[in-house]
């Protein structure tokens, strides 16, 4: 008989599977991020419907069945259900997760981005804490998880202080200064590459006390999305909607 296993998890995706069936992408403490099928979810009177959507943050009681998972039973810790409130905050936070889901692989353990991830949906759902700068913030850390930490001080190719305009380098995901751009970099603003820089070291708590504008941050959320993209070989679709 398959052992039934108690875990924290939280819902990054959901997709039809079957007539009544979802299979879940649920990113979990205990086993990192994993498929599971929640049988008989679509049912209008089903007990676990709240159990595929994203943000759902729950105690899962989860069997292994060949290669998926199947969820038994789900109590609902946080819905996060505020996110869903307003359509730009919903995009942001959606993003949230799909960074998490792009950045690891199936069962690869992760507890420091698995509380990452519920911490930042905290702080934009009840702290009041402008969306895009959280999530900003959280693209850097994503960066800096997967080793590929910025160095904002100094050009990465001939190591000079930036004195001009500021480009990404796909082809080695460094910043460069205008004197060794090459064909393949993206130009940054300054207003964006000094935000990134200030939100590096600022801890979430604090963010609420930097004020710049709303575009300012989207460009550094886009910059580091197409970074990633470029490090990852993945699309981040919810980019597109930031």
């Amino acid at each position: 008989m398959t052992e039934t296993q108690i875990v924290k998890g939280i819902v990054l995706s959901s997709f039809d599977y079957k007539e009544k069936d979802k299979l879940v992408e649920v990113f979990t403490l205990e086993f990192g991020k994993i498929t599971a099928v929640l049988k008989g979810c679509k049912s209008p009177n089903a007990k676990l419907k709240f159990a595929f959507q994203p943000f759902c943050f729950a105690e899962f009681s989860i069997v292994k069945l060949g290669k998926f998972y199947q969820i038994i039973d789900a109590k609902l810790i946080d819905s996060f259900f505020d996110l869903t409130l307003d359509l730009n905050t919903y995009y942001l936070s959606s993003l949230i997760l799909e960074l998490v889901s792009v950045s690891v692989e199936f069962e690869e353990q992760n507890p420091y981005l698995f509380l990452l991830c519920i911490n930042a949906l905290k702080h934009v759902c009840y702290d009041n804490l402008p969306a895009d700068l959280v999530v900003a913030k959280f693209c850097e850390d994503i960066m800096n998880m997967l080793g590929y930490k910025i160095n904002y001080q100094t050009c990465s190719n001939c190591g000079m202080p930036y004195l001009g305009k500021v480009y990404l380098n796909l082809d080695s995901g460094a910043f460069v200064c205008q004197a060794c751009k090459s064909e393949n970099c993206l130009q940054i603003s300054n207003q964006a590459f000094s935000l990134l820089k200030i939100l590096s070291n600022t801890e979430y708590d604090r963010l609420g006390s930097i004020k710049i504008p709303s575009s300012v941050a989207r460009e550094c959320i886009l910059t580091i999305c197409q970074n990633l993209e470029h490090r990852l070989f993945k699309i981040i679709h919810s980019a597109k909607f930031i």
